[in-house]
């Protein structure tokens, strides 16, 4: 389990400063890490180096939106220290260190810190868990991150990774632009051409909490078209599909890229914005949204029909609901857009959870302080995919019934502002 004391203690005892007293129960779980709200957040990624597994981090910092220097304030006020552990459950500390903010190893892009260090892969063990402090000097914030290990790289995104175009950092995420440039790599640079197949799929958004029966069949994906590209060289996708990336075509596991348009993860045209309205709509209201004809006119009168026809609710209601959207779409993209995943539902409907718990195969996300419960959980199960390393799905109950309908109906009246 994802255990803040443990955490605490292990990067404690690696930088010298334990801490005598335990935390309370409530401390032993990590506040939300999807709330748009939190002061730092960090995305990851690992690729093998031979001896060594190289990391990279995306870091998120509030505090430093704005600054004329950013990139500077980071490498002079922040911390990035790490330690890494056998296991979720373990306190045994194999190696620590702190990453050198030097100039070779971070990067600014957009508002985000690229930060980059290597690791020695243990002679004995096949995985293990690198825990991550980002910490603030100047404020005293800190943030834990996880990332857990493999040191045999037996999947091809163990080894190779999307790069930015000049090729030094990952894009740690699971979607391109359209025609924006970037290249696959490996870090020895290994010069090789790659297998890519291109599907033109419409996949389904996930069921609901308590479809407990309710499983999508499984299809065989019809191939679009494919082609080859070469490694070290500068790409762009062409069409907003999901493309896919083998080393070999006999491999079954690779790298998958969905192609987005310079909007996303935002939606604005009345065609997109009608989709993620499933999780909110009665069957009648999806089988008129899937028929209209003027999809805006449909979409206006379908909002201001909830609302009783007060426009200053429907329109904050709108914005409300679209923001989670926007970010489910920028949290939780796998192989098919980040609304349609479980995660991305539960995330639009309840928003970011409280409380964060990591396991090694599954995650758990609370919710706390409604009016319609005092506390839930949601269990997200880690199953293999074959485009996309963090492939979550939710356990689903029908105990779930309760909770779920109250909420959507909150959404149906106006009553969630957030």
């Amino acid at each position: 389990m994802k255990n803040l004391f443990i955490y605490t203690l292990i990067l404690g005892v690696a930088l010298g400063c334990v801490r005598s007293k335990k935390p309370n129960k409530s401390a032993q779980a990590q506040d939300s890490e999807y709330d748009k709200g939190s002061i730092i957040t960090c995305k990851s990624k690992f690729l093998d180096n031979g001896t060594t597994s190289k990391v990279y981090l995306e870091i998120d910092i509030k505090r430093l939106y704005g600054e004329v220097t950013p990139l500077a304030k980071f490498t002079s006020q922040f911390k990035v220290s790490y330690a890494l552990v056998p296991d979720y459950n373990s306190r045994d500390l194999l190696q620590s260190g702190t990453a050198l903010l030097t100039s070779d190893a971070v990067q600014q892009r957009g508002k985000q810190m690229l930060v980059q260090f290597e690791v020695k892969k243990p002679a004995t063990i096949p995985n293990a868990v690198l825990l991550v402090e980002i910490a603030d000097l100047s404020t005293g914030q800190k943030l834990i991150h996880d990332v857990p290990l493999r040191f045999v790289a037996n999947k091809m995104n163990d080894r190779f990774a999307v790069f930015g175009k000049d090729g030094k950092f990952p894009i740690i995420r699971n979607y391109c632009y359209v025609n924006d440039t970037f290249q696959i790599r490996d870090l020895s640079g290994s010069n090789k051409k790659l297998f890519v197949y291109r599907y033109n799929h419409d996949f389904e958004a996930a069921f609901s909490p308590m479809a407990v029966s309710a499983r999508s069949n499984k299809k065989n994906l019809q191939i679009d078209s494919t082609f080859q590209l070469q490694t070290n060289t500068p790409i762009a996708l062409d069409q907003t599909k999901l493309y896919f990336v083998l080393e070999d075509t006999t491999q079954v596991y690779g790298i998958g890229i969905v192609g987005v348009n310079n909007r996303f993860p935002r939606f604005t045209r009345p065609e997109q914005l009608t989709k993620p309205l499933v999780y909110m709509s009665t069957n009648d209201e999806i089988k008129e949204f899937d028929k209209a004809q003027e999809p805006k006119k449909t979409l206006d009168k379908y909002w201001l029909r909830l609302m009783g026809g007060n426009q200053a609710m429907a329109k904050r209601t709108i914005k409300s609901y679209f923001r989670r959207v926007e970010a489910a779409n920028r949290l939780f993209t796998s192989y098919k857009e980040g609304w349609k995943t479980d995660m991305g539902m539960v995330y639009i409907i309840f928003g970011a959870p409280n409380k964060v718990q990591h396991f090694k195969e599954k995650e758990v996300w609370t919710y706390t302080q409604s009016a319609n419960f005092s506390e839930i959980n949601f269990t997200f199960v880690k199953r293999p995919n074959q485009f996309v390393e963090e492939h979550y799905e939710l356990v689903r109950y029908l105990e779930y019934e309760p909770i779920w309908y109250p909420t959507v109906e909150e959404w149906r009246t106006g009553l969630v502002e957030r």
